[in-house]
Formats: structure tokens, C-alpha cells, sequence
């Protein structure tokens, strides 16, 4: 595997960066169904050009995802990348569904619109405006070409586990107990290990262009939650808190991964029927 970064892709990685500068995802209450897409941010990374990403090339993308994953940035723009001027459903739900008349709704047998009138707001651990699916049957339509929707996903991951660790590690340091920082604690420092390794690994997977992307998105949707998980077992109790910053990764990647694995499902499906 060749895990080199070239200087446009660093380059354009830095350029998501400072167009996510500032970025705070909105506030999230237990219950609630939200959804946290945001204008102004769109237009800002529009303008560096996110959406040429997908053209230009595998490592483009990945550095896309993995900027906008370390900050929480909203994954809408991920859909509407792969669907236009539609929903993008799977498993019974609709992502981002705001806005939209219909869903297209992916399935094992293909794809169809479905109407989004009578779909309900699902009340979701996540602020990704869910919405549950009213309508079985809908007009049947081609299958997106998903590649770069996977490629960004699996990303995406990269960046929730490197904050999750990140956010670990610094709590670890500064948090006192026995007498001396948690981070000098054997069974912590294991934890901490193991969960650097999956991240690390994560981070490379982004960059290496599978033939493919199914598997890769499956395992990074895996790890990435196991990451917050160790993240989360660091932090004890306080990670429950909605004023820490560690629930939204928490939250974003357990929510994302339940979607995601419902458009691989239905997407190999659609392959195999084909």
C-alpha cells in the first residue's frame, strides 16, 4: 500500500481546514430530531471547492473527509453530492430530509423516489434530520454511482476517532486520580494504545483507494465507534455530559454507522441482483 499524501491533496486538505475554522456543531438534547446542516458553512466549503473534489480524485476526497469528521461538520453535503435534488434513504430512513419532496431510497432490489409528504421525523441520537419512510413503493431510479460517497465516509470516520483520541488523551493528562494522572495508569495507558492504533490506522485507510469501498467503510464505521467507546471509558461518567465535547463524536459516529451499513447492504444487494 502506498499511504503518501501528495502536496495539491495536503494543500486542499489545509484549505477545508480553514474554511471549517470556527465551526461548532449546534447543541443537541436527548429526544430531539435535528438536523445540523449549515448554509454558510456549505457556501464556505463549496467555494474551496468540495464538490470538484469528487472529480479530481480519490485522495481529494479523503482529505475532505477527514477534515470535516475532526470537527463534527455536517454530512449533508456528502449526499448531495451523490443525489441531486433528492433525500438520500436507506433502511426505511431518509438522511438530511429537509427541503426535499422525495427520498431516493435505496434497496437491495435498486433504487426508487419515494415521496417524503407523510414521512415523520425520527427522533434520533444523532442531528442528521432523520426521517422515517411512510411510503413503500415509489417510482423506480437508477442507482447513484456511490464510490466517492463511500470514499467519504470512510474518512469521515478517520476524523471522529483522531478527535475522540485526541480528546482522550488530553483528559488522561490533566484528570487526577490515585494521586497521579490517569495517563499514568497501565490500564489506561492500553486502552490509549489500542485506541491510537485503530485511529492511526483509520487516518491511512482514508488515503489507499480500494477496489472495493464497502469493506473499508464497514471496518471504519467498526473501529471508529470502538475508538469513542475507549474514549468514553477514559472520560467515566463526565463523557455523559452534554457539556463535554466527546458525546457529539460519540453520537455522530454509533448514528452514522447504523446509516451507512444500511446503503452497504443495500448496495452490494443492488450489485448482486444486477
Amino acid at each position: 500500500m502506498n499511504f503518501a499524501v501528495g502536496r495539491e491533496e495536503a494543500d486542499f486538505g489545509e484549505s477545508v481546514r480553514a474554511a471549517l475554522a470556527g465551526h461548532r456543531p449546534p447543541a443537541w438534547s436527548p429526544g430531539a430530531a435535528l438536523d445540523d446542516r449549515d448554509p454558510e458553512l456549505s457556501e464556505r466549503l463549496r467555494a474551496v471547492g468540495l464538490a470538484e473534489a469528487v472529480v479530481e480524485g480519490h485522495g481529494f476526497i479523503a482529505a475532505a473527509g477527514l477534515e470535516l469528521g475532526r470537527v463534527l461538520a455536517p454530512l449533508a453535503l456528502f449526499d448531495e453530492l451523490a443525489v441531486e435534488h433528492a433525500a438520500l434513504a436507506a433502511g426505511g430512513v431518509a438522511r438530511y430530509a429537509r427541503g426535499h419532496d422525495v427520498a431516493l431510497d435505496l434497496r437491495d432490489e435498486g433504487a426508487s423516489l419515494v415521496a417524503l409528504g407523510a414521512a415523520r421525523p425520527a427522533a434520533a441520537v444523532d442531528s442528521q434530520g432523520f426521517v422515517r419512510l411512510a411510503v413503500e413503493i415509489g417510482e423506480a431510479a437508477p442507482f447513484p454511482e456511490l464510490r466517492p460517497w463511500a470514499a467519504f465516509h470512510t474518512a469521515y470516520y478517520g476524523g471522529l476517532a483522531s478527535s475522540a483520541l485526541s480528546l482522550a488523551v488530553d483528559h488522561a493528562r490533566a484528570r487526577v486520580q490515585f494521586g497521579k494522572p490517569l495517563l499514568a495508569l497501565a490500564p489506561v495507558q492500553q486502552m490509549l494504545a489500542d485506541a491510537a492504533m485503530l485511529a492511526q490506522g483509520l487516518e491511512l485507510l482514508a488515503w489507499e483507494e480500494p477496489e472495493d469501498p464497502w469493506p473499508p467503510l464497514v471496518h471504519a464505521g467498526e473501529a471508529a465507534c470502538r475508538v469513542c467507546e475507549i474514549a468514553h471509558q477514559v472520560h467515566g461518567a463526565i463523557a455523559f455530559a452534554l457539556e463535554t465535547p466527546l458525546h457529539g463524536f460519540f453520537r455522530r459516529a454509533h448514528a452514522t454507522r447504523l446509516f451507512t451499513v444500511a446503503v452497504v447492504s443495500a448496495a452490494r444487494g443492488a450489485r448482486t441482483t444486477a
